[in-house]
């Protein structure tokens, strides 16, 4: 089951297969079916994994910059506790790899959309960058996730590990991804 991503911030509950593979219109998936895989792709933005060990559902986002803008990461919280009657002290997130705010250089239109949080913008160099998966952990914050892990690893830095969007430029005929992936047992 794979979410066709918009870059925003609608979240789809697909607990069978009557929706196809592709779920077109959102960047988020969560489910209760074990039957299911959930994927998304990213290629700097961030993959937001979700669980809820008691409730036994999973969900997974993918968060480009307009997705954090937009607060992707609590739309799935939401999806999952009116959903699932998830309670937010037993979801669990990690953030993985993404471009790190060492690289996500942005400019004046896309900074002035993250107004809301001036503490996750560093100036270095008359440059500006921002960090997303900061943001993404102050905005699960708020909606009472406390169980966030985030990993260290930035996308751009790792050429022989991951894919960048920024670093490798592709065109659209070379066009490359990452895939993330979450189920349940």
């Amino acid at each position: 089951m794979a979410a066709d991503l918009v870059h925003g911030n609608k979240v789809t509950v697909v607990d069978d297969w009557t929706l196809g593979n592709i779920i077109t219109g959102c960047d988020a998936l969560v489910t209760a079916s074990p039957d299911l895989i959930l994927s998304i792709t990213v290629a700097d933005c961030l993959p937001v994994y979700f669980s809820d060990r008691i409730k036994k559902v999973v969900g997974l986002a993918h968060a480009g910059w307009r997705g954090v803008e937009n607060k992707i990461s609590q739309a799935v919280v939401k999806a999952l506790v009116q959903n699932y009657n998830s309670n937010q002290s037993d979801i669990e997130v990690f953030i993985g790899p993404y471009i790190g705010v060492c690289h996500f250089e942005v400019q004046k239109d896309v900074l002035g959309k993250f107004s809301l949080w001036p503490d996750f913008a560093v100036k270095r160099a008359g440059k500006t960058f921002i960090d997303l998966a900061g943001i993404v952990k102050r905005q699960l914050l708020d909606v009472g996730i406390v169980n966030i892990d985030i990993s260290s690893e930035c996308a751009y830095c790792l050429k022989d590990k991951y894919f960048s969007f920024r670093r490798d430029n592709p065109g659209e005929d070379n066009l490359e991804v990452m895939a993330a992936y979450i189920g349940l047992k």
